[in-house]
């Protein structure tokens, strides 16, 4: 009788030689976050929230930003209040339709993400230290072209 893991690795033998590129960055994405929550110490689902209301260019709501995450309003709806809690974010209703309200940065959760966005730049100037310039190039512009495959 095969066991659950061996059921599951049925069609993913592999000779291995080949290289597993979409496990390397999903693990290298996993830790890299990881890495960069710990250094600012503020929690990835609090990061990623913080950063689609500072990119945005237009009003959003829980809903948008549920979708933009990929993840669903409830866990938004509790993120949104912790930071709305802590001064981070600032809630407006919508003058047309008072049960819609849309969620912006406060001043102080622009300061402090501008501060997280920062310190970000200095982690990637670390990481490019690991590579040559070359290898840099190369791998921004390979994950580029990953991305634009799966995004067309």
């Amino acid at each position: 009788m095969n066991t659950r893991a061996e059921q599951m690795g049925k069609g993913l033998d592999h000779s291995g030689g080949e290289p597993h590129l979409l496990r390397e960055i999903v693990r290298t994405h996993q830790v890299l976050m990881a890495a960069f929550s710990r250094e600012v110490g503020t929690p990835l689902a609090r990061l990623g929230v913080m950063r689609l209301l500072a990119v945005s260019d237009r009003e959003m709501g829980v809903m948008d930003l549920a979708r933009q995450l990929n993840i669903n309003a409830a866990a938004v709806t509790r993120q949104v209040r912790d930071l709305e809690q802590e001064g981070l974010v600032k809630r407006s209703t919508d003058a047309r339709d008072g049960r819609r309200s849309y969620i912006t940065l406060s001043e102080k959760g622009a300061i402090l993400f501008s501060e997280f966005h920062d310190r970000s730049h200095k982690l990637e100037e670390a990481l490019a230290k690991r590579l040559n310039p070359d290898e840099l190039a190369v791998a921004a512009r390979v994950l580029g072209q990953l991305r634009e495959f799966l995004e067309g």
